[in-house]
């Protein structure tokens, strides 16, 4: 009975979602994925359109594609099957967000004469790392056999600190950090990784009291409060029928729009607003349309600047509380950061800003030019290089980490040996 309420409710609240999708014009991120799929499986004229555009395509990450991901890549490489990929089995950590690894192990069945190159020489890490990252993946049964080698022999000796608990491990970890930074290494090739984003925290304690300077990633800049009420307010000018990001800042600053007045008007009941109400909407909609004239004819960065100041967020930020001048900083870097766009003409600068805040990561929020230790997950790290690196807190059922125990999930043990071997290499 309990299964049968949820899928009830759960099919109640899609709908409604989906619904409010397509009023807002909007797509969520398996949208994106999915219309695409739907279109190049229903559309001959698309999809020939596309294989005509691409005859050759190239794949990287491949053990991170999941189900759609691998229907798109089929349907445009057609009957020519020109595909190239490269991935590797053993830094497939993916499987929570939908990545399969049946598409990078079935690749040579799907795709029937391909050939496969094995790429074994490392250039990156010394053979010490090599040795115990090959011990560790070797103990996993699916996966291609291989034995990465490197022509850097040697190496540093991988250390081992056994804590009493998260407190004496995060100040081994903060005193490390600043003996190998008073010898002259910069902070920026330090990082400390973790399996779980809670585990920051004793680090950064221990960090502050040995005053080492570092930056957690996954703390994103679009994820900010004011950054967020900011770019609403462009999307909302650009896109009446965009209610939550007109809901987001109606009262941003505060102007007496009460909820009756707010569903009032997205029932188009403006009729049945007060003379009080009806003014302070229609100053609302002003500012949106100021904001909307602008777009076409500014730069991305004098835009947002323009938003700051026109919708009185420069005002409210600049009389606030003391954290409110670091609120101000914040969206004035905004603008900085929009002058990356300015060489584009108004209007598209503006679209590529949006789009790129939408689809931002943990790892654009490095600072350049930051001297300073990174705290991250294992997940962030991948890809990225560093000269000292500690990984914390490898114990069991924390790293390996334990899944919420039920019938269906359990922790795959070879995704947590993959996880490690990320980390190691």
């Amino acid at each position: 009975v309990g299964n049968d309420y949820m899928r009830d409710v759960v099919k109640k609240v899609w709908e409604r979602y989906e619904v409010a999708l397509k009023k807002e014009k909007a797509l969520d991120f398996d949208d994106l994925l999915l219309k695409t799929a739907e279109i190049l499986q229903k559309d001959e004229k698309v999809r020939s359109h596309y294989q005509n555009v691409w005859h050759y395509i190239h794949i990287d990450e491949y053990q991170d594609t999941n189900k759609v991901q691998y229907i798109i890549a089929k349907a445009i490489a057609g009957e020519n099957k020109n595909m190239c990929v490269v991935g590797d089995v053993d830094q497939n950590i993916y499987s929570w967000r939908g990545a399969d690894i049946k598409n990078i192990m079935n690749f040579e069945k799907d795709f029937p004469g391909a050939q496969m190159i094995v790429l074994e020489e490392n250039y990156r890490s010394t053979s010490t790392i090599l040795e115990v990252a090959n011990h560790i993946i070797q103990k996993n049964k699916n996966r291609f056999e291989k034995n990465l080698f490197t022509k850097q022999k040697g190496g540093e000796k991988i250390g081992l600190y056994q804590a009493f608990d998260e407190n004496d491990e995060a100040r081994f970890i903060a005193e490390k950090s600043a003996e190998i930074i008073g010898k002259g290494t910069d902070p920026r090739e330090i990082a400390v990784l973790y399996r779980a984003n809670f585990q920051s925290r004793a680090i950064e304690e221990a960090m502050l009291n040995r005053a080492v300077p570092y930056q957690v990633l996954g703390v994103k800049f679009f994820e900010r409060k004011e950054v967020k009420d900011v770019l609403s307010y462009i999307r909302a000018a650009l896109n009446r029928d965009s209610l939550s990001d007109i809901e987001r800042v109606i009262n941003v600053p505060a102007r007496g729009i009460g909820k009756v007045t707010i569903a009032k008007i997205f029932s188009g009941m403006l009729d049945r607003l007060n003379a009080g109400a009806s003014e302070r909407w229609a100053e609302f909609i002003r500012i949106l349309d100021d904001i909307q004239k602008k777009v076409g004819s500014e730069k991305a960065s004098e835009l947002v600047k323009f938003v700051i100041k026109r919708t009185g967020i420069e005002e409210m930020l600049k009389n606030g509380p003391e954290e409110d001048i670091e609120r101000l900083e914040n969206v004035r870097e905004l603008a900085t950061l929009a002058t990356k766009y300015d060489f584009m003409v108004p209007g598209d600068g503006v679209m590529k800003l949006l789009e790129d805040a939408a689809l931002s990561t943990d790892q654009d929020e490095m600072e350049e030019d930051g001297r300073k230790v990174r705290l991250l997950t294992v997940h962030a790290s991948k890809g990225l290089e560093f000269e000292y690196v500690f990984i914390a807190g490898l114990e069991q059922d924390l790293f390996p980490h334990r899944a919420m125990e039920s019938k269906r999930e359990r922790r795959d043990d070879e995704e947590e040996r993959r996880l490690f071997y990320v980390a190691l290499t």
